[in-house]
């Protein structure tokens, strides 16, 4: 048995879909921890710049979620890739999969280059506009514009991803990225400090201070990328892609694109709604903004095994819907709810007990490390909901009903956690407490509007398929 064959057995026919959706989830949690791992390293080196600790922290959480703007339709495209590729592949229609696949590409390049252009010259602005001045403004807006130089790269791979993922192989794309991400984490000390220690070691490094963390991340990028470019357009496994015997498809791009624009919408306005809150998560000064930006980085280390399992649904249900067994495509929704809920209810059990030690890696100074822990708290009691949110949104995904990605997101974001915050900060004397417990009550309420919203959900194809 080949291992497209051992790979659709597993998502297809297998009875243990516990076993399938840890198998090709556990590939996702690894690059995943390995990703935030990276996150967090450069917020440890970046803290060692001397006379600008916590503000060279907030220069790099402050670019966040306008480079996840920016990123926000590679994003969509992935997922409207992963939800109609699978479907194909599910059919069995590989040379459907590899039209699609091809067209995801080409698309995804374009709209990179053009971003790339859009968000060197635009950073300065809407860093400016975001409230920071002085070292923050200065260091931020550079970190943006050199970031903005790899967005062409993540957009491939982001195709990459969306491509492999559809077929059922979550291990290659984690190599690459692990490798991406490894070589990133040694370059980062190199490149941020003049000074090293490490284990003992003392030597020089380059002293580019924030901007070295953006510089590591894009040589990392420019490394892999003709590894991933060879794995898209000559591997002897898998789906491959062909320019030239494919090329671009008016109608083909249309469809990714109309199931893409709903996510990347979602995806944006979310990263919107993230700027809105940094903005007013300023106001209330470096410490409070320094707690947000480690507690989150501190909680995304631990939401990525459901995440993972997340991406992984919306495989295993688009390949589900493409062989038109939809009540494997509904047990699957079912068994990765329990899962997700199950994993994440354990670890934040653990965790909560050690949110003041974690925090006082990252931060020094005592008056943010108390708000971190205390930040900490409502993220971690909240941890679980954020469970039934992903698991939502991956069926979702996987069913190709983007639209509906897009509702919860913006109903958890902008009609919930948005009003909340204005309300406890302009009616209350809450205080920066107002935030955090907006944040948990929008996760609370969302969960049940998601409930009725799945209720809702038809698990049709997507795309022309036969029946097999």
């Amino acid at each position: 048995m080949t291992k497209e064959d051992s790979r659709r057995y597993l998502i297809l026919k297998d009875k243990n879909i516990y076993k399938g959706l840890l198998i090709l989830a556990l590939p996702l949690m690894l690059n995943n921890l390995i990703r935030t791992i990276h996150d967090l390293v450069d917020m440890y080196f970046v803290k060692d710049i001397a006379g600008f600790e916590t503000e060279a922290v907030n220069s790099i959480a402050v670019t966040f979620p306008v480079l996840f703007t920016f990123i926000s339709l590679g994003m969509g495209l992935g997922i409207a890739g992963t939800a109609l590729i699978s479907q194909f592949v599910g059919s069995n229609q590989r040379e459907d999969a590899r039209r699609y696949a091809t067209n995801l590409f080409i698309i995804a390049l374009v709209i990179g280059l053009v971003l790339n252009v859009v968000a060197y010259f635009g950073s300065p602005i809407i860093m400016e506009l975001m409230g920071n001045d002085g070292f923050t403004l200065e260091k931020s807006s550079n970190y943006l514009q050199i970031r903005s130089f790899e967005l062409s790269l993540l957009f491939i791979f982001y195709a990459f991803t969306a491509i492999k993922q559809a077929d059922g192989d979550t291990v290659t794309p984690v190599l690459y990225g692990v490798s991406m991400i490894i070589i990133n984490i040694i370059l980062t000390p190199i490149l941020i400090l003049n000074d090293i220690n490490i284990l003992g070691l003392s030597f020089s490094g380059f002293g580019f201070g924030v901007e070295g963390a953006a510089y590591a991340t894009l040589i990392a990028q420019l490394i892999v990328a003709p590894f991933v470019i060879y794995q898209l357009f000559f591997s002897k496994t898998g789906l491959t892609i062909s320019l030239r015997k494919f090329g671009f498809s008016k109608r083909i791009s249309t469809h990714l694109m109309n199931i893409a624009l709903p996510a990347s919408l979602g995806q944006a306005i979310t990263a919107i709604g993230f700027i809105i809150m940094t903005t007013l998560i300023i106001s209330y000064g470096d410490e409070t903004l320094a707690a947000f930006s480690i507690g989150n980085r501190i909680s995304s280390l631990i939401l990525h095994p459901v995440m993972a399992i997340g991406g992984v649904v919306a495989a295993y249900i688009g390949q589900n819907i493409g062989n038109l067994n939809v009540e494997r495509a509904k047990e699957t929704f079912k068994k990765a709810m329990i899962l997700s809920v199950g994993i994440m209810t354990v670890l934040s059990i653990v965790v909560l007990f050690l949110r003041e030690p974690l925090a006082k890696v990252f931060l020094e100074d005592s008056d943010a490390i108390e708000l971190t822990v205390k930040y900490m708290f409502y993220l971690i009691i909240g941890l679980p909901l954020m469970a039934i949110f992903q698991t939502f949104i991956g069926t979702y995904n996987g069913t190709g009903h983007t639209r509906l990605t897009f509702i919860i997101g913006v109903t958890r974001l902008w009609i919930l956690r948005i009003p909340l915050i204005l309300i406890f900060k302009y009616f209350t004397d809450m205080g920066s407490s107002g935030i955090w417990t907006a944040m948990l009550l929008s996760n609370f309420i969302i969960a049940f509007v998601g409930y009725g919203m799945y209720k809702t959900l038809d698990f049709e194809p997507r795309v022309e398929v036969r029946d097999n």
